[in-house]
């Protein structure tokens, strides 16, 4: 044969044979692939990681798309004790330095840990033998050789020593030793390669709208033992489902030191980002009442202010308020304890109490903080009149041209229990029981009302019930049983007394006064989204029908109007009196003053002390309550200003319409324009000269 046709030969046998192998090679490798067996799978998946894509969550917008809340990337600083070991005082004292932190700050956390887990590794080491008598001798002896030769092994470096602190379940290996810092900073520690030391990428929640509406967006946390992150209060977790998102998902295969290889098809899933909500309030207006709210108390000299705007026809909730201030030598009531034994102590005298409740977490980070629009109770004083002077109107009680009589400023009832009023007239219509707030005037309409004609008003404008707004903590209110009713309940409702109410409830309830044409008198759902249409393309916008329920006749409704007009009128000479350069009147407005007694109610399981009262008698409760402009209302505000300094008691000017009534003024004045509500072109007619409460 042939010696090169005998080569050409072998060399083609080779060639085929190499195809068939690289062929057999790909086949196996696709089957491997495709279907690889129980034990490849098996090692397949012990090199496979995963990990959770988190959502992007949704902002939180004001009413006109401004961002009030966000989230962005942050960064923080991790110590891992076990990892740092030996290298630990270096590690402290270099990032002490570069986080510009003491060192006793970054150490002492390090350190606690790192005892934590030497105590914890000792325990470890401890050998688990059974009692001596069950102990099978053959058994220590086997174990204790075990233990020498690997020893010896370790010693002659045939294996590697067993590191102890690794193979110890249950140490602490995770200590934030920073709080949140920027990217330059995470990359300056970094840069110090440091061992045991890395930065954590985390999720930030940001309240960009202020301090004062951080109570209402509330506060976003992790949910249980996860990395989820959750809204925990406020808005944040009504519109937790919406503003989540759905989290994506990453498969990918590691090599033996479990470094990334590669991401296979269909192994990535992107997250879907949250939803944006928008919510009712409106940016400018929670400022405009915030300014002029701080600037209240502090003429007032009071302890705290609250304040809402609602739409009186969405139901939507355009502002709320709530502020504390500090004032200084309050003195704490001596609540008396039983089970102490010790004798029940007086109640002080000629000192100011500290009457609202404390709120540590406020201090912590505003959104933690109680909002008391719609946490706290009080009874509302003459703020509440209207409505029991509209629910004789509504049931023909209150006659045409009728006047009431009376000879002296106080009266006693039937039953023994006086009733005194602050303004006194002998002659009043009942357009002026409201004008001036004559207790007597109330009075006689509690009187021509029966018991659960009353009571059936007072629940049908919403209190004693939660108004669902979706607040956590919101607070049903007080309205006494039927059963408990008494003939001292139906006056002292008449006068706004024996009646729990939030701020919330008060401010819907006054909305039955404001609405328009046939809807008057009907009592609106209230709500924290902005109204839309569900077709509305605006982001962020949740459509819903507002629910109404009606309470009153709109001609009951709008008979209101014109005493509460007057009262307003005269708050107005009353403040430019005093304050001639104050904002000048632009809108007419109809509303009611208040002022009630603070209540002395003491804890669960104490006593009030010796000579104490069911009220404190010379601290008070100051509000006012009006909508705006009285012909077409668009707003209804409150605003209550907590106990007001004791130097305006003796002078008379405690009163709601002297500390919340310029309040309000003022930001009627503000935010109307900016709503673009045209002024009229005229003020409203010269007021009356009447004192009102």
């Amino acid at each position: 044969m042939n010696p090169q046709h005998h080569a050409d030969r072998i060399t083609l046998w080779i060639r085929v044979l190499c195809l068939l192998a690289l062929v057999a090679v790909i086949a196996r490798v696709v089957q491997l692939q495709a279907y690889p067996g129980e034990d490849l799978r098996a090692a397949i998946d012990a090199r496979t990681s995963g990990s959770i894509l988190d959502p992007v969550r949704g902002d939180l917008l004001d009413r006109r798309g401004r961002v009030l809340s966000t989230s962005r990337v942050g960064w923080r600083v991790i110590v891992d004790p076990v990892a740092a070991g030996e290298h630990t005082d270096r590690v402290i004292v270099a990032l002490s330095a570069q986080l510009g932190a003491r060192g006793d700050d970054i150490g002492g956390k390090v350190m606690r840990a790192a005892i934590a887990n030497n105590r914890r590794i000792a325990e470890a080491a401890q050998p688990q033998q059974p009692a001596a008598d069950q102990t099978p001798a053959h058994q220590t002896q086997t174990a204790d050789a075990s233990a020498g030769l690997r020893a010896w092994l370790a010693d002659v470096g045939l294996v590697r020593p067993r590191d102890t602190a690794a193979r110890t379940p249950g140490l602490i290996r995770y200590v934030p030793v920073s709080g949140l810092i920027t990217q330059d900073e995470a990359d300056a520690v970094r840069a110090l390669r440091l061992r045991g030391v890395f930065v954590e990428r985390r999720s930030v929640r940001d309240i960009v709208g202020g301090e004062s509406v951080a109570s209402l967006l509330g506060k976003v946390g992790y949910r249980d033992f996860s990395t989820d992150r959750i809204g925990l209060m406020g808005a944040e977790k009504l519109f937790q489902e919406r503003l989540e998102g759905e989290p994506g998902a990453l498969r990918y295969k590691r090599d033996a030191r479990g470094r990334p290889l590669w991401v296979e098809r269909g192994d990535w899933t992107d997250a879907i980002p949250g939803r944006d909500v928008r919510i009712s309030v409106d940016a400018e207006i929670q400022r405009i009442v915030t300014d002029e709210l701080r600037q209240g108390m502090e003429e007032a000299d009071a302890a705290g202010g609250r304040a809402i705007v609602l739409d009186p026809h969405t139901g939507e909730i355009l502002a709320m308020v709530d502020l504390f201030r500090e004032v200084p030598n309050l003195v704490d009531i001596p609540w008396h304890d039983p089970a102490s034994g010790q004798p029940r102590q007086p109640m002080p005298t000629g000192v100011r109490f500290r009457v609202l409740r404390e709120d540590p977490m406020r201090q912590v980070e505003p959104a933690l903080a109680r909002n008391r629009c719609v946490e706290d109770i009080y009874e509302p004083g003459s703020t509440f009149k209207p409505f029991v002077w509209a629910a004789g109107y509504q049931l023909g009680r209150l006659k045409q041209g009728e006047v009431i009589r009376s000879e002296t400023r106080a009266i006693r009832t039937w039953y023994g229990r006086n009733i005194e009023d602050v303004t006194f007239r002998k002659e009043l219509t009942w357009d002026d029981v409201l004008r001036v707030s004559s207790n007597i005037g109330m009075y006689n309409i509690t009187e021509r009302l029966t018991h659960d004609e009353l009571r059936e008003f007072v629940v049908r404008l919403g209190f004693g019930q939660r108004t669902n707004i979706g607040l956590p903590g919101e607070t049903a209110g007080k309205v006494t049983s039927r059963r408990n009713w008494t003939k001292y309940t139906q006056t002292s409702v008449g006068m706004g007394y024996e009646v729990g109410s939030t701020m919330l409830q008060l401010v819907r309830a006054f909305s039955v006064f404001a609405r328009r044409g046939d809807d008057a008198g009907t009592l609106p759902g209230v709500r924290l989204t902005a109204a839309g249409l569900e077709d509305d393309h605006r982001p962020g916008v949740i459509g819903e029908e507002i629910f109404v329920e009606r309470v009153f006749s709109p001609e009951a409704a709008i008979a209101v109007r014109k005493p509460l007009e007057a009262v307003v009128q005269n708050m107005d000479r009353i403040r430019l009196s005093k304050h001639p350069k104050d904002v000048p009147v632009r809108y007419p407005m109809f509303g009611k003053s208040g002022t009630a007694y603070i209540a002395c109610t003491p804890p669960p399981g104490m006593q009030r002390p010796f000579g104490a009262g069911g009220y404190i008698r010379t601290q008070y409760t100051s509000s006012f309550l009006v909508a705006a402009p009285t012909d077409d209302p668009e707003i209804v505000i409150l605003v209550v200003i907590d106990d007001p300094g004791p130097a305006l008691v003796p002078i008379r000017q405690h009163f709601g319409s002297h500390v919340a009534g310029p309040v309000v003024r003022r930001i009627a004045e503000r935010v109307l324009p900016y709503l673009g509500v045209p002024a009229p072109s005229e003020n409203a007619a010269a007021p009356a000269d009447t004192q009102p409460r």
